[in-house]
């Protein structure tokens, strides 16, 4: 049964002892106060943590109505119950205004204050369920940072204490919905009463879990230790049935209810890091730093030479291409998770431009669409890399059967040639060689095939390159120039302005990272 305070206010002494007798024997667990007139009765309501207030209407200096009044006013979570010798209309009419819960006429019987608390009970538990349901929608709120100043000022009245805490923040692997999640929110309940006291929500939105712990002083004061004690209880909460949650714990905040915000992002920063080692499970904010917002190598870099590996069923070729973009990330930081999924996705759409010729027309396999959205669902930068590796495959096997005669492989080979050796002192004649072909039969062949000369062709590629690292490095021009296979500055700006219609340098002020040099 529920501890419950109750106070009565009668200038009676008698009426007042008696009244606190009957509720004591009827409900042992209940506390009552006791108060004879109205300033007595609201010292008491200061200080105490009162449920509710059966008070008699006339009393001496101020009567029972203004109590109510105020208890509305400035406490309207507790109950008033009027007890008056009198059922006059006026007084029933004003008991109405401030939300009177009951009106008792004297004499009162036992049965009268047994009804009176059995109807306090069931909106006691009413008024419970209205209270956690605020509770957990006012620190929703908290952490998105959408309280109103207003609402702020009300802080320190929902947080449990203003000292030491920290957030974490759950997510689930499976798919199992909001019952599985309220589970998880009671397990963990009962291991967080060790360490202090706890607000727990479910963030439907985000299909997460928030706990904001306040935590116990002594625990706060030894980090290691508190480190190890939410361990052991997250490890316990796994063992029984929760085995693919994953959780980011934030730093500990000494003012904690100020700070939820802070607190609220930084678990959510280090349960981001899942992306990078999902086979860990516990993620704290002070083992990780924020993610990069560059990726490097980015996808304009690789999609070109491996569509030309692929063509040439170069296997190894692309399959080193492939690598050298998943590349192994052992430590912090990392590029956002967002990131490598956006260039994943620019990636497949180059791949399937770039080859549609070796696509089947009437399969809608290789649809864009339908593959990103395949991509979008794998969870982590591993499964991603095993995805793209098995699709790279999938295209180099298509590359393999499409019947490509032998001068066309050959080109095919010259062309991924010149995508790795672009910036070197390379000729028409010394492919040609290298490739055992006669130099004026291998001008009309590349041609004929591409569609392009193969002077315009190498133009085209280092220009191509020379633009991405204008736009990607604060390198200098007459650097790029040199990079690129272009002997010098003067005739690298004058192909580039060209092909571009405008200097590298106006084309880096346009589109660059840093300043032109």
């Amino acid at each position: 049964m529920d501890v419950r305070t109750i106070m009565i206010v009668d200038d009676e002494v008698r009426q007042v002892k008696s009244l606190s007798a009957i509720i004591r024997r009827l409900r042992p667990t209940y506390r009552t106060l006791e108060a004879t007139d109205v300033e007595m009765a609201w010292k008491l309501l200061e200080f105490e943590p009162i449920d509710a207030v059966l008070t008699d209407i006339r009393m001496p200096e101020e009567d029972g109505l203004t109590l109510v009044e105020r208890v509305a006013a400035k406490k309207p979570h507790i109950r008033t119950i009027i007890i008056s010798g009198y059922g006059q209309f006026d007084y029933a009419q004003k008991a109405i205004e401030h939300r009177v819960t009951e009106y008792l006429i004297k004499p009162i019987g036992l049965s009268d204050i047994e009804r009176l608390l059995v109807k306090l009970e069931g909106l006691f538990k009413q008024d419970n369920r209205h209270q956690e349901l605020s509770k957990e929608r006012y620190w929703h709120e908290a952490i998105k940072g959408t309280l109103t100043e207003q609402q702020r000022q009300l802080m320190g009245r929902y947080a449990p204490s203003d000292g030491p805490g920290l957030v974490l923040v759950f997510e689930m692997s499976g798919t199992d919905g909001t019952d599985r999640m309220a589970l998880l929110k009671e397990r963990w309940a009962v291991e967080i009463v060790a360490l202090g006291q706890c607000e727990t929500f479910t963030d439907l939105a985000e299909h997460h879990i928030v706990s904001l712990v306040w935590l116990n002083s002594i625990i706060a004061a030894k980090p290691s230790e508190m480190v190890m004690k939410i361990s052991r209880a997250l490890e316990r909460v796994r063992a029984d049935g929760f085995e693919d949650i994953s959780v980011g714990v934030s730093c500990v905040r000494a003012h904690f209810h100020m700070d939820v915000i802070v607190s609220y992002g930084e678990a959510v920063l280090a349960l981001r890091h899942r992306f990078y080692a999902s086979e860990d499970t516990v993620f704290w904010r002070s083992d990780v730093q924020p993610f990069m917002e560059k990726v490097s190598p980015s996808a304009k870099e690789i999609t070109e030479p491996l569509v030309s590996a692929i063509k040439a069923d170069e296997r190894s070729r692309a399959l080193q291409l492939v690598n050298s973009f998943f590349q192994v990330r052992e430590a912090s930081p990392y590029p956002e998770p967002g990131l490598i999924r956006d260039e994943i996705g620019l990636m497949v759409w180059q791949l399937l431009h770039g080859l549609k010729s070796l696509l089947p027309a009437d399969s809608d396999e290789w649809e864009h669409g339908r593959l990103r959205k395949k991509f979008n669902r794998y969870r982590d930068y591993q499964e991603l890399r095993l995805r793209f590796k098995e699709l790279v495959l999938q295209l180099l096997e298509l590359a393999r059967k499409t019947n490509l005669d032998k001068n066309g492989l050959l080109i095919l080979r010259c062309q991924n040639y010149l995508q790795q050796h672009y910036m070197d002192d390379v000729s028409l004649e010394s492919v040609a060689a290298m490739f055992h072909f006669n130099s004026s039969y291998f001008s009309n062949l590349f041609k004929q095939r591409t569609g392009i000369n193969f002077t315009e062709y190498l133009l085209n590629l280092r220009i191509n390159k020379a633009k991405l690292m204008l736009e990607q490095s604060d390198d200098k021009i007459a650097s790029i120039s040199l990079r690129t296979g272009f002997k010098t500055a003067a005739y690298f700006n004058k192909m580039f302005k060209r092909e571009t219609g405008i200097s590298p340098k106006a084309f880096r002020q346009m589109n660059g990272s840093g300043a032109a040099k």
